[in-house]
């Protein structure tokens, strides 16, 4: 039978995954044992087996990093990992270098005796207990990250550190500690600087590079960037998650769609935080921070250097015919040439009349900013259409403050200037029968026999003019008045960053389509007890216009 003295050496070089002369791997147990050649107790190959854990463990560990680290696409934090096992590994084979030593330093004879103070295999066992674990949780790990990268690998990782062993929990917490280094480099440069340096698309925010600030029709704030929810570390909740998204957001939009980079450069030359897995309250405090100060900046930005909210007072004015005066002077300027056939319009003209009623109007004292923005449009003709269904007031927005009138905004105020233009054709055609009416009355109250119906006409004129008149107050006080005084109120108290100011500004225009009967559902339609259209009653005041 083989001596234990004899197996030492070979255990030891199955401790790093070597075949020894007595002890060799077994494919079926997948694990070492002595060779069934061999003659040996019953005990010592149960020992054996228990003892060379750590060789199967080893080679598994050692083989997944030889694999990994010359694999680039498995990223920067698959890299760390793979860092952090190999420095787990070289303190494993100093482990081994002391185990050597003692059997170097025993005769064959004194091993053969094993005193209590020699090296034995059952010595052995109780010594590498504390690697036996270790390399089991790094077995365990290398399972479960095997197909993961990135932020998925560290909250993979970060799933062992609630066990409640306080020794696997310091072993996870140093393990990640290294392996989120990456990632941590990867965080701090966003919501410090704005920019995203990912090339194996690790960070849970993702880029589209092929968006820029001057490109048409492209919302650069909402589409640019977008979160990856497989990518974020279940370390980091999802409404803190969402504030990071915020911060190096609201930072890329100052940097390159606000033209504010000094901001950006000084804020991050003069930032101490240093980001760290094992101070997770730091890094809260630190977003928390990083997110009211880039918010502030960002909105105030908006406010002070890009005028946003005289903006949104000039679309009041303008698209939503708040300044009547304008309104009337540009509908009675255009009148004769709306009244054409929609196909015989230009441009050109449309535009001279809009300068006209420009300088007609109490707006030549406006800004020339706002005054420059003011244009005409013709919308798409069909067959039939006259000028008044083809016109449309423009107001010309920009970067940055094109990220709160968008695409859809600025549709929704074209619905809305349709509609109250539509209203105020109305207005002025029954302005004029009346005149007309009043005009002739003199003259018409002589014939007997139309009193009857000059009276009739009088009255359903007088109707249609009240009825207007109490829509067109609904619409402008009850209604567009009220909704921009919660627009305020909700910017002065609640919109403490740009997608709360968005959503405020939408729900604005939403209120008003929504109370102004533009957009509502059929059953609504089905309760209402008149549907009469503005055209319909410019069709029944056109009717009394002698022909």
């Amino acid at each position: 039978e083989v001596s234990e003295a004899l197996v030492l050496r070979d255990v030891l070089y199955t401790f790093q995954g070597i075949d020894g002369h007595y002890v060799k791997y077994d494919p079926e147990l997948q694990g070492y044992s002595i060779d069934p050649t061999v003659g040996a107790s019953r005990s010592l190959r149960h020992l054996v087996h228990q003892v060379t854990e750590l060789g199967a463990l080893y080679a598994k560990v050692h083989n997944f990093v030889e694999e990994k680290l010359s694999d680039t696409s498995y990223g920067l934090v698959g890299q760390s990992f793979c860092s952090a096992m190999q420095r787990q590994l070289s303190e494993y084979f100093r482990f081994i270098a002391v185990l050597d030593s003692h059997i170097i330093k025993e005769s064959p004879s004194e091993a053969q005796n094993a005193s209590s103070d020699k090296l034995t295999l059952r010595s052995m066992l109780i010594w590498t207990q504390d690697f036996a674990q270790k390399l089991r949780l790094m077995n365990a790990m290398v399972d479960c990250c095997s197909g993961q990268k990135g932020g998925a690998l560290v909250s993979q990782i970060h799933a062992y550190s609630l066990h409640g062993d306080p020794f696997i929990r310091e072993f996870i917490g140093e393990t990640l500690e290294e392996v989120a280094q990456p990632f941590y480099e990867m965080l701090h440069r966003w919501i410090y600087e704005g920019e995203l340096e990912d090339p194996h698309q690790e960070f849970f925010v993702s880029c589209d590079p092929t968006m820029t600030a001057d490109q048409e029709d492209v919302d650069i704030w909402q589409e640019k960037f977008s979160i990856r929810k497989a990518m974020i570390p279940s370390f980091i909740h999802e409404s803190l998650a969402r504030k990071i998204f915020s911060v190096g957001r609201s930072l890329n939009f100052i940097r390159y769609c606000c033209d504010d980079n000094e901001w950006v450069t000084r804020r991050n030359r003069d930032t101490r935080t240093i980001l760290r897995y094992s101070d997770l309250e730091g890094l809260e405090a630190s977003i928390d921070a990083a997110y009211r100060a880039t918010s502030r900046r960002l909105l105030n930005t908006l406010y002070t250097r890009y005028h946003l909210i005289d903006h949104m007072k000039a679309l009041k004015r303008f698209l939503l015919l708040g300044q009547g005066e304008f309104a009337q002077c540009l509908m009675d300027a255009l009148g004769p040439s709306l009244a054409k056939p929609a196909s015989m319009l230009f441009r050109h003209n449309l535009t001279s009349t809009l300068e006209t009623a420009i300088r007609t109007s109490n707006v030549q004292y406006e800004d020339p900013d706002i005054k420059s923005r003011l244009d005409v449009k013709a919308l798409e003709v069909s067959p039939g259409d006259s000028g008044w269904d083809v016109f449309s007031l423009e107001y010309n927005v920009e970067q940055p403050i094109k990220t709160v009138f968008k695409k859809t905004a600025m549709d929704q105020y074209r619905q809305l200037f349709k509609f109250l233009w539509r209203l105020k054709r109305v207005e002025h055609t029954l302005s004029a029968a009346w005149r007309r009416q009043m005009t002739s009355a003199h003259t018409l109250n002589r014939v007997r026999e139309l009193q009857v119906q000059l009276r009739y006409c009088n009255l359903q004129c007088s109707e249609m003019v009240h009825f207007i008149y109490q829509l067109q107050y609904y619409i402008l006080f009850e209604v567009m008045e009220c909704s921009w005084e919660e627009l305020i109120k909700v910017i002065k108290d609640k919109a403490n960053d740009l997608d709360l100011l968005i959503q405020a500004h939408d729900r604005y225009l939403r209120s008003i389509l929504s109370n102004a009967l533009l957009e509502i559902s059929p059953s609504q339609v089905s309760r209402l007890p008149c549907r009469l259209s503005p055209s319909d009653t410019l069709t029944a005041a056109e009717t009394m216009r002698p022909r």
